[in-house]
């Protein structure tokens, strides 16, 4: 055959080739049919060949490819699958597309029995009242303010008593008339039992026994005790008891000259609790606003959960609307079994992202359930909660230098940072005061009284008769001092440490800040953007329905336009609560969220 079309005119050689090869493949392929495998002739009625030909053309429109069955009563959904609205016919399905269009557009709130409409200012209140970590979060501040009345502490007078009793039996060697060993004689030792009764405040070699010492913020310490006591002495059974009774007031006053000399000094703790106590309230409203934010975030993803669902439910009720055309227009054999299959197909598609979608939908209304700590005792607590505010963009314009002008002033997390350097230059302060040597002028001032009975004792007290005073200078130093060049070193390195984490964590929530503004005009892009893609791809759908209709394209074809609505839809809607929640972010980042919303956090701890 490549012989003879090798021409000077191969087209029309070729052509009378293969003409004349059909030619004999068609007698051929005659003569087989006209015999049997015997050979033997038979007789062919073309009416029943037409009767054959007819019944293969009627099995085949009612049934699928090789091995299925195409049922045509079969559900359009699955029962599995919740829908607002049972698709039976178009009718229904309209209705459902437009209910699911009006919870897209936010026309329309349908409240079912026993469901709960929620606002988002609901869910920012409750969330602040009953959230379980927030109620947690403040406790720190009532626990760290009381550290400060611990602080002011040291400067409290300080009360003290001592009551004592004491009789002692203690043998006495004098030159008594007695005897001897042997016998008496003039000279002899007498050993004699001395008998001491005592009875008073304090002990009369010791401290006075009632009194109050104080500590001032000098550093000053200052005491005024009395002491008040009667001893009673007696040598041998025969003589009486010698009586006394004795009282003093003593004055004392101790200031250091070097070691904690100051008030700076000795009001440095006190400083430090303050601010542990302002660092536990900016921590405080920093966790306020991460579940300010929290909230915010669970109440935005619900509603996109919901219109997601809607979406997912209009697109299978475009589809399940489809698979009713394909299968009539297949009964009456317009359509092949391949598009009532491709549509059965979509169709399950799907019902998959409708049960996706609606797990999503109750995970979310669970988060609302968590975060305002609904009481689960109470009957209806797991009503379904339908969010009311609709995702409504509003573009905002953002003036990055003024806005990070407030967030360094105002985020919680570099007032923190600022407190800790405060508090490391403190603890420098306490440690270079415990280098210094320790040198202490004592002051003491005493007034005795003495008598046989107590008013003898009182009348010589007041009488100022018996005054005595002392003064000291105490001085104490460790001769190497090692921990306390360490404390000194372990301050200053303390300091810069802290003075480096502000640096870094200013710098952190400087491009933290970039970035938020950065996103929110990113998405203010988005949503443009998207809300074109919708238009466009409702556009493309119209017309692809004309063309399926017309015949022109398949049904894999419109369920592929059918996904890109949907996914439009549900791209615009994730776009819209995205810059929502990016504004959000940003608010948080400048610590000024509790003030946009109107909100006041209270401190929770007030210092003395």
């Amino acid at each position: 055959m490549e012989k003879l079309c090798r021409s000077p005119h191969p087209a029309i050689r070729c052509q009378v080739v293969s003409v004349f090869i059909g030619f004999i493949v068609l007698i051929t392929w005659t003569s087989a049919q006209a015999q049997w495998p015997g050979d033997e002739p038979i007789e062919v009625d073309s009416a029943q060949l037409v009767a054959q030909a007819t019944a293969a053309r009627s099995i085949s429109s009612t049934q699928g490819p090789v091995g299925s069955e195409i049922d045509l009563d079969s559900p359009l959904v699955n029962s599995y699958v919740n829908l607002p609205i049972q698709i039976n016919d178009a009718t229904s399905t309209s209705s459902l597309v437009a209910q699911t269009q009006s919870i897209i557009n936010a026309t329309q709130v349908e409240l079912p029995p026993g469901s709960r409409g929620i606002h988002l200012v609901e869910v920012v209140k409750e969330t602040l009242q009953r959230n379980l970590s927030l109620l947690a979060a403040r406790q720190n501040p009532r626990i760290t303010g009381l550290s400060v009345d611990s602080a002011w502490s040291v400067f409290d007078p300080v009360g003290f008593a001592v009551i004592t009793y004491r009789r002692t039996n203690t043998p006495s060697a004098g030159f008594l008339s007695g005897s001897g060993p042997g016998g008496g004689g003039a000279g002899a030792t007498q050993i004699n039992k001395v008998k001491r009764n005592y009875f008073g405040l304090g002990n009369a070699s010791d401290d006075p026994g009632l009194g109050v010492t104080r500590k001032l913020v000098t550093g000053t310490e200052v005491g005024l005790a009395v002491n008040m006591n009667r001893s009673d002495t007696s040598v041998g059974f025969l003589q009486p008891l010698d009586q006394e009774y004795r009282t003093s007031g003593t004055f004392s006053l101790v200031h250091p000259l070097m070691q904690g000399s100051g008030t700076n000094v000795n009001l440095a703790t006190v400083r430090i609790a303050y601010n542990n106590t302002r660092i536990s309230e900016l921590d405080l409203r920093q966790v306020t606003l991460d579940t300010l934010l929290a909230a915010h975030t669970a109440y935005w993803e619900m509603v996109f959960a919901r219109i997601d669902l809607a979406i997912n439910i209009q697109s299978l009720g475009l589809a399940a609307d489809l698979l009713r055309e394909n299968r009539i227009r297949y009964k009456y054999g317009d359509l092949i079994a391949v598009d009532v299959l491709e549509a059965e197909a979509g169709v399950k598609q799907r019902e998959r992202d409708v049960i996706e979608a609606q797990n999503t939908f109750e995970n979310s209304r669970d988060r609302i359930r968590e975060l305002i700590a609904i009481d689960r005792n109470r009957e209806g607590w797991q009503n379904p909660l339908i969010p009311l505010d609709p995702p409504v963009f509003t573009p905002i314009t953002v003036d990055e230098a003024v806005s990070l002008d407030v967030t360094l002033k105002t985020n919680p997390e570099i007032q923190m940072a600022r407190v800790s350097v405060q508090n490391a230059r403190e603890g420098l302060i306490l440690a270079e005061d415990r280098f210094r040597p320790r040198l202490d002028a004592a002051v003491t001032l005493i007034e005795s009284g003495l008598g046989e009975n107590i008013n003898q004792n009182h009348s010589e007290l007041f009488s100022g008769e018996y005054p005595s005073a002392n003064l000291a200078l105490n001085y104490q130093m460790p001769l190497y001092r090692r921990k306390e060049k360490a404390d000194v070193l372990s301050s200053q390195y303390q300091i810069a440490q802290a003075e480096f984490f502000l640096r870094d964590t200013e710098q952190r929530i400087h491009y933290d800040h970039r970035q938020a503004v950065r996103t929110i005009e990113s998405l203010q892009r988005q949503v443009e953007a998207a809300a074109a893609s919708v238009r466009a791809e409702k556009d493309r759908l119209e017309k692809q329905k004309i063309g399926h209709e017309q015949g022109i394209t398949t049904s894999h074809d419109l369920l592929e336009v059918q996904d890109s609505y949907a996914r439009a839809q549900a791209t615009q809607i994730r776009a819209i609560v995205d810059y929502y929640l990016a504004v959000i972010h940003l608010e948080r980042i400048r610590g000024t969220l509790i003030d946009t919303l109107g909100l006041e956090l209270v401190p929770m701890a007030a210092a003395k």
